[in-house]
């Protein structure tokens, strides 16, 4: 699918729109079978949870290169799966890979999940591997995906915890700094973790 003209974003996310659009968003689409390895074992427990029916319509927010949306996609056999993301570069990648697996009840959509005017009670499920911990303004985005969502439908966020309980990030940060003392985080990077 093509994206005509800008993608409309609330003024909270117009930071997150300028990375992931841009060499943020290469970066991760570059090297996008690294990064699923990474979180493999964390991708299979999400999906666990996600426990995706066969008729299941699933949204995935802050899709990326479309590994949980493709995913979804071949739990959901008779319903479908859209992802959206930020990423004009990681969604361009993340469509290639469904056409190569013949995924036709995938639907990839560039918009900010805070904003996009998402059909009312429309979706069973809305899973997030490492998307919705972006939100500028978590409480509007929340809002509006709660208003996508039919009744009794589920919420499954993969997410990372903040800085000092999350063990990945401690020793990446650990072993780059070799001994030497570590700088805080700055605090726009803790607000965004809670």
């Amino acid at each position: 699918m093509a994206i005509d003209g800008a993608v409309p974003v609330s003024n909270d996310n117009a930071e997150q729109l300028s990375a992931w659009d841009g060499d943020q968003g290469t970066f991760w689409a570059d090297r996008a079978d690294r990064i699923d390895e990474g979180v493999a074992r964390y991708h299979e427990h999400l999906m666990a949870a996600a426990r995706i029916g066969a008729t299941d319509i699933v949204l995935d927010i802050g899709c990326g290169n479309g590994q949980a949306t493709r995913d979804a996609a071949r739990r959901a056999t008779a319903g479908w799966a859209l992802g959206v993301d930020l990423s004009s570069r990681m969604l361009e990648l993340a469509r290639r890979l469904a056409e190569r697996d013949q995924l036709s009840n995938v639907t990839l959509r560039q918009a900010d999940a805070q904003t996009h005017p998402f059909p009312s009670q429309s979706f069973d499920l809305a899973i997030s591997r490492h998307g919705a911990m972006f939100f500028g303004d978590p409480p509007a985005a929340f809002a509006n995906i709660a208003r996508a969502m039919r009744p009794a439908a589920r919420l499954v966020l993969l997410s990372w915890q903040l800085p000092q309980h999350n063990e990945w990030l401690t020793a990446f940060r650990a072993a780059f700094t070799s001994g030497r003392p570590v700088p805080p985080l700055d605090r726009t990077h803790q607000d965004r973790c809670r």
